[in-house]
């Protein structure tokens, strides 16, 4: 089975008793760019065998379990080989997840430990969190960045709503949908340059089966509520600051984080940059048209 997610090939291999079952992964089943990658990837049943040499580099777990029933960690051995692994708080079909993964052969062996029980497992090779969490890595070694942020193509433009939760990614989304323009994703975005332009690609989402889709970033909007449209273009290190604040970035290392600073830089310097106060309304989308051709 060969998943395509943005530059990146995996060829997946099951072994007896995992079942796929797609959702997430469901329409990424052919390229849409041109593979650059090419991982191999084993999914097992059992427990993973994790070195001693093996140190923790960055653990993840929220507060109240109830909202992320679960917990990871990023363990690294040599500068090549890293863990993730993921605990359940309250399995169902799964306690542990653990994947091992070597960025010089391109090799990723994924171990699922399983609550007592003689049926087969059914899952989709990308299930959450252990797609998104891989998804951070293969953005960051192919030379992009993962964003939250909304994006619609229209009229052969490109933009990006960028914001924390709640503050109307997909709201902007749901307008420019009902004024004809085409949905790219509505929460995360996965941002990487083809022949020098910066494009915006979807990404799988956990919860509903994404489309595949890409387009060229012409604007990037930062959002924010407010009583009346105001749209500012804005620059510097403090623009540029604000896209990367809304960035995930699960990262360990000084050379994963200065790449991702280097890409995101580049992007910002390249993509002029909006301050965006809306309120939730048809009329945003006819502002940001007008500007499009010069008329805001």
């Amino acid at each position: 089975m060969n998943l395509f997610l943005g530059p990146v090939q995996l060829t997946i291999k099951f072994d007896a008793g995992i079942v796929p079952e797609l959702l997430a992964s469901a329409n990424f089943t052919t390229p849409l760019i041109d593979p650059t990658f090419h991982y191999s990837c084993n999914f097992y049943l059992g427990i993973a065998e994790v070195s001693s040499s093996y140190r923790l580099l960055l653990h993840g777990e929220a507060d109240d379990p109830d909202l992320m029933p679960y917990k990871w960690q990023i363990l690294g051995a040599e500068k090549h080989l890293l863990a993730l692994k993921i605990d359940f708080h309250k399995p169902e079909k799964i306690q542990q997840i653990t994947a091992l993964i070597d960025l010089k052969e391109l090799c990723i062996n994924v171990f699922f430990k399983r609550v007592p029980t003689s049926e087969e497992l059914h899952i989709d090779p990308l299930l959450h969190p252990l797609g998104s969490l891989l998804l951070v890595y293969f953005a960051n070694l192919t030379g992009g960045f993962l964003l939250h942020a909304s994006g619609v193509r229209d009229m052969r433009q490109g933009y990006i709503f960028s914001a924390v939760s709640g503050t109307g990614k997909s709201t902007m989304a749901k307008l420019w949908q009902q004024r004809g323009a085409e949905l790219i994703n509505d929460d995360r975005l996965w941002l990487h340059k083809i022949n020098g332009q910066w494009h915006a690609l979807s990404t799988p989402m956990p919860w509903y089966a994404q489309r595949p889709l890409l387009t060229p970033v012409s604007k990037i909007f930062l959002l924010r509520q407010a009583p009346t449209n105001e749209i500012t273009p804005i620059s510097g290190i403090k623009a540029q600051m604000r896209v990367m604040s809304n960035c995930i970035q699960h990262f360990h290392s000084k050379e994963m984080t200065e790449a991702h600073l280097n890409h995101v830089l580049d992007f910002t310097q390249n993509t002029p940059i909006y301050d965006c106060g809306f309120k939730p309304d048809c009329n945003i989308v006819d502002a940001i048209r007008a500007l499009a051709i010069g008329r805001f």
